[in-house]
């Protein structure tokens, strides 16, 4: 019964949630429901705590609002008569910490208000005591039911090969409509084959790693040419790494430490594909057998202490030129064809001088250095990307709604498929729009405002991926070093072949 001057004062405490029949229960929606009810019972509230992370026992993410509101009850600094939450679960499903909240409210002589009860616990009655305890225990059996549910559906999935987590670059899957557990229509992965114009590039990074390429050398390259994760970033040398292990490429997921066969092909299996899935699977088998191989660094870059090794090659053989100290009779270090020995240069502090002196002469540029600035987006673009984030929101709203009758059902299916047509549309718009620049991520910007000054500030790895592309025939010039016999002088200089064909 509503009062025409609240007695009491009251604050609630708000946690996403769903209601019984599946629909999700915003904060915003507690609260007005919650609002109704103190008014009911004439209760004036104040000032809300917040979350949205799980009460769960089983969650790992804090509910920074929930120890705040603990706090606050125990320094007596809550400020109201009256805790009001939506219902029990609210707030936790961990009975030690639902305890906890009933003691200190007990002890500072706070009520509880459950909205879906109308109905106001004084914990300082047993009876009242009692009934939320039980709340307690329920909230945990549901949490503990919905887990064991849950790790008995993905340890099936596993065991059956079923996709799982987000799907590999190199993959695409298909998905379908199911209810959860809590009643909710929601997309599930049916089946996940090969995507054609991502699987080349998988494909290719297995091909380059055989024959020895290493991961920066590939990281360069790919960002001059453009090759992205789905999400328009360069690949990093890390990241290559980590995608020449995924043992999905070769049809296989791992379940308890053990691979189990998958419910998708490999990789390569598609039309048009350079190689066999059985090529694939030899192929693949092999590069990891290089990883396991000692004399192998995996470390992408990490130990890196020579800017221009591996970049420059020799003139006679084609080989790379690395840093070696044992040809040099004081032990310093010079470079030489790593290969067949064909050429050996000493000053190498020299060649490193010329060489970087090139790089930062390029990087300096006003038509280069202006493309590494700010990174702002155009104006058609920013447009561009706010109607796509509306038009997504839009689909999902659609693929979540719950048809009534089977005529609903259709129309919002022909719904769904203009809205998916649109936001394909407008993600090819947004890829036109966007060009990304592999120096811009080799190179970010950052508080210094020259290029010595960034380059300075760079890793040692950045600056040899940096080298790796400015030093290449599209560019600068590959860097090949001639023998003293093939050259005009002995001098540094004349022994650099800056060459633009690729051999």
């Amino acid at each position: 019964m509503a009062t025409a001057t609240a007695t009491l004062t009251g604050r609630e405490y708000l946690r996403v949630s769903f209601d019984h029949s599946g629909e999700e229960r915003s904060n915003d929606d507690q609260h007005s429901d919650n609002a109704d009810a103190a008014e009911e019972l004439g209760i004036m509230l104040g000032h809300s705590y917040r979350d949205v992370g799980s009460a769960s026992r089983f969650a790992v993410k804090e509910r920074d609002d929930f120890l705040r509101l603990m706090a606050d009850l125990r320094e007596g600094s809550f400020g109201a008569d009256v805790l009001q939450m939506w219902e029990g679960s609210r707030g936790s499903r961990k009975p030690r910490e639902w305890l906890d909240l009933i003691e200190v409210c007990q002890e500072q002589g706070v009520k509880i208000l459950i909205t879906t009860h109308r109905r106001i616990y004084d914990l300082s009655q047993w009876r009242d005591r009692h009934a939320l305890q039980e709340e307690s225990l329920k909230a945990a059996a549901s949490s503990e039911e919905t887990s064991e549910r849950v790790t008995r559906t993905l340890t099936r999935n596993a065991e059956r090969g079923r996709p799982h987590g987000i799907c590999p670059y190199g993959y695409q899957r298909s998905y379908i409509k199911v209810r959860n557990t809590k009643g909710r229509l929601v997309r599930r992965p049916e089946a996940q084959f090969p995507a054609p114009s991502e699987a080349v590039n998988v494909i290719e990074l297995f091909v380059r790693l055989h024959r020895g390429d290493s991961f920066t050398s590939i990281e360069g390259d790919w960002g001059e040419r453009g090759i992205t994760s789905r999400d328009g970033v360069p690949f990093s040398a890390q990241s290559l790494s980590q995608m020449a292990r995924k043992i999905s490429y070769v049809g296989k997921r791992a379940h308890k430490g053990a691979e189990v066969d998958a419910a998708w092909p490999i990789v390569a299996d598609f039309d048009g594909s350079p190689m066999s899935p059985e090529e694939f699977v030899t192929l693949f088998n092999e590069v990891q057998g290089m990883f396991r191989t000692p004399q192998r660094r995996t470390n992408p870059g990490g130990g890196a202490k020579h800017l221009f090794t591996m970049t420059m090659r020799c003139d006679i053989c084609g080989g790379p030129v690395t840093v070696t100290a044992h040809l040099s009779r004081a032990g310093e270090q010079v470079y030489a064809c790593r290969d067949k020995g064909c050429v050996r240069l000493s000053e190498k502090a020299e060649l490193d001088d010329i060489l970087t002196r090139a790089v930062l002469g390029y990087l300096a540029r006003p038509d280069i250095y202006e493309g590494l600035g700010t990174g702002e987006e155009s104006t058609e673009l920013r447009a561009v990307r706010t109607d796509l984030s509306r038009k997504r929101a839009a689909l999902e709203e659609t693929r979540q709604a719950e048809p009534e009758s089977l005529a609903e059902e259709r129309r919002l299916a022909k719904r769904e498929e203009r809205q998916e047509a649109e936001v394909k549309a407008l993600e090819e718009q947004e890829q036109n729009l966007t060009q990304p620049n592999p120096l811009e991520a080799l190179f970010p910007q950052g508080p210094a405002d020259t290029v010595e000054a960034r380059w300075g500030a760079t890793p040692i790895h950045r600056q040899r991926s940096i080298a790796a592309l400015l030093l290449s025939p599209g560019i600068l010039g590959q860097v090949r070093i001639r023998r003293v016999a093939d050259s005009a002088s002995e001098s540094v200089i004349d022994r650099i072949n800056w060459t633009t064909e690729v051999k």
